[in-house]
């Protein structure tokens, strides 16, 4: 039977980062206490992340205040360098405000230790960074397997994979600060992780999605990023959020070159998957974003139609139009909608807004079904992918 890993076990190479002599006297002395005898100590920032580079280091135990920097910015540095973004580090202060507590742990640090400390307090510090050790390699593990089965296109599997290194009790806008501040220091990988750690504890979670969002498109893929903007829509109108949102959204979505719209890539979804009265809710929040487009007109026409809603969808054809009149589908919808009528008979979409009557389902129901709509999709879609095969 394998013995119990400790921090003793787990760690044979700590060091010590302090400007202060009578500091660095006082750690060492508590690390042999601990049975740890391989000792080194730099007296800046600078000069520890060199050490770290050229030697083994397994725990770091490092001053808030360094001469050259401080500890928030050594360990964004060390974060921010995969071949030493694993090591723990304990950063210790004279005096500690909440804030500064909330900062390191949102930057990754293992622990804030107040000085003086007792050698009890010291063995905590230490055996909570070795739990984040050992996580460390838990989540390098996961990651990787992740990632195969991702790149294999298995998203579920995938999912497993990452929610297998999130069953902890921290909640999940703590997973996600640390999500930000891993974006931050272009720590791509750990932000990912800790992303779906928070989706695995909230899956309505939108700013993780927007979150993996902006991680793979760091990564470079146009096609993750996608279904992540997707997934962020859909969440968000699962949770009545868009207008809280909105701007998140559109700050995104701002340095898409391609114009990716998800509400509007969602909707068309929605509007194949014959979730009609969903995609009609997707496509108004798209047109929040681009009240100028006119395929979002055109979705909202193909919707209607299927709902029986013919004024509404002659009136959302001929918006299309107006906005492009070049698109041979919106042409052939607006001329069997509208039956010989004039152009100058149909009213405006944006009248029709007010004047129309209401839909033919109530709100409280239109929203149950799209929930119902988005959750049936778990049961459609496996079975449309079975008979393809």
């Amino acid at each position: 039977m394998t013995a119990p890993m400790t921090p003793d076990t787990l760690f044979r190479s700590p060091l010590i980062v302090t400007a202060s002599e009578g500091h660095a006297r006082i750690d060492r002395e508590f690390f042999k206490r601990m049975r740890m005898f391989a000792v080194r100590h730099a007296s800046s920032g600078t000069e520890a992340l060199a050490l770290a580079r050229r030697e083994t280091v397994d725990v770091i135990f490092c001053d808030a205040a360094l001469g050259d920097m401080d500890g928030g910015t050594f360990v964004a540095a060390l974060r921010a360098d995969p071949a030493l973004a694993h090591i723990p580090v304990i950063l210790a202060m004279t005096d500690a405000r909440r804030a500064d507590v909330l900062s390191a742990v949102k930057l990754g640090a293992a622990g804030l230790c107040l000085r003086p400390y007792s050698e009890d307090t010291f063995r905590k510090h230490l055996a909570m960074a070795a739990h984040m050790a050992r996580f460390a390699a838990a989540e390098k593990a996961a990651l990787a397997r992740a990632a195969a089965r991702e790149a294999a296109g298995d998203p579920d599997g995938a999912r497993q994979d990452y929610e297998e290194v999130s069953r902890t009790p921290d909640d999940a806008p703590r997973f996600f600060e640390e999500g930000m501040a891993a974006l931050a220091a272009r720590d791509v990988e750990r932000a990912i992780l800790a992303f779906h750690k928070a989706l695995a504890i909230n899956a309505l979670f939108v700013e993780a999605y927007l979150g993996l969002a902006r991680a793979w498109k760091a990564k470079g893929s146009t096609k993750q990023y996608r279904h992540y903007m997707k997934e962020a829509a859909s969440a968000c109108a699962r949770a009545n959020r868009f207008v809280e949102l909105r701007d998140k959204f559109v700050a995104l979505l701002g340095d898409d070159e391609a114009g990716f719209n998800p509400f509007l890539a969602l909707g068309n979804e929605l509007l194949r998957e014959r979730h009609y009265t969903s995609s009609i809710v997707l496509y108004r929040h798209a047109l929040e974003l681009a009240p100028k487009n006119a395929d979002i007109y055109l979705g909202l026409s193909k919707a209607y139609h299927f709902l029986r809603r013919p004024d509404l969808a002659r009136r959302a054809a001929h918006k299309s139009l107006l906005l492009n009149d070049r698109n041979e589908e919106a042409r052939a919808i607006h001329r069997r909608l509208t039956e010989g009528r004039r152009p100058g008979d149909i009213a405006p979409m944006e009248q029709t807004a007010k004047e129309a009557p209401a839909p033919r389902y109530p709100l409280l129901l239109r929203g149950v079904l799209y929930l119902a709509g988005i959750a049936s999709e778990t049961l459609v879609r496996p079975r449309k992918a079975a008979r393809a095969a």
